[in-house]
């Protein structure tokens, strides 16, 4: 299923000095030993089941299973969360508390851990403090600023999180897949990161694109000339600037 033709894959890209991104859905900075991700919306199913939507609860531990390989993988000294860590805006309820914790726990065997605060995180800070984990609005590291995204930056090169970019690849009947992927405006400096979280709906950047952007950011951008790189279990897939992209008309109308 493509666009296009053949679409190659490959496991990482250098998108800006020292900074490749990669198909676990993280940024890995190798000179720095930094790994960066962003929004997993630890508790989303709690607040699911709140609108009386009932899933099982494994959003946690399918994230926590993806940050042991990536922890494997790349031995980072390093971790850096751009926002959205939890979901809930308005308190620390009992299920996301302990799985909010059991998160930064993990990760803290391992690395530094370090988080850019997100729209969500209005209650983050009291678990953080409890753990000696650093919350911060941004941080710059290798030269790159980093924050969440929900609010505005002129720093550049820049790294955000917010939107929860996906694209959908089309085959030639108009058959499609979604998938998360990374939008890199190249003249612009811009990266934003897909959702880590496997359950936080993504974003469609292949229609309405004038209506998508979530980020003041973004909102300054000529997001249409972004590059899109989807992630896939079998590796990253360049698919070109985000404006050639979109639902392709069967060849047999």
């Amino acid at each position: 299923m493509c666009q296009g033709g053949e679409l190659r894959r490959v496991r990482s890209k250098l998108v800006f000095p020292g900074a490749r991104i990669t198909s676990d859905q993280c940024l890995w900075m190798e000179q720095d030993s930094t790994i960066v991700i962003a929004d997993l919306h630890i508790g989303l199913e709690s607040a699911l089941e709140a609108d009386g939507v009932h899933i099982p609860r494994i959003q946690t531990e399918s994230m926590k299973e993806s940050l042991l390989r990536i922890l494997d993988r790349y031995q980072p000294e390093r971790v850096i969360i751009l926002g959205d860590l939890k979901h809930e805006f308005s308190r620390n309820v009992g299920q996301e508390l302990a799985e909010v914790t059991s998160v930064l726990s993990l990760l803290k065997q391992s690395a530094e851990v370090s988080v850019a605060k997100g729209n969500h995180d209005n209650y983050l800070s009291a678990i953080a403090f409890r753990l000696g984990i650093d919350v911060q609005d941004s941080f710059r590291i290798g030269g790159i600023s980093m924050m969440h995204g929900h609010l505005d930056s002129d720093e550049r090169p820049l790294v955000i999180g917010h939107e929860h970019p996906s694209v959908r690849v089309f085959d030639e009947v108009g058959a499609y897949l979604k998938l998360p992927c990374f939008l890199h405006l190249e003249e612009e400096r811009i990266l934003v990161l897909p959702a880590f979280s496997p359950l936080a709906s993504g974003t469609d950047f292949t229609m309405k694109l004038e209506d998508k952007a979530m980020s003041p950011v973004l909102a300054k951008a000529d997001i249409t000339s972004a590059k899109v790189y989807a992630c896939t279990e079998i590796g990253l897939m360049p698919l070109g600037p985000l404006s050639a992209l979109g639902r392709p008309k069967p060849h047999w109308l």
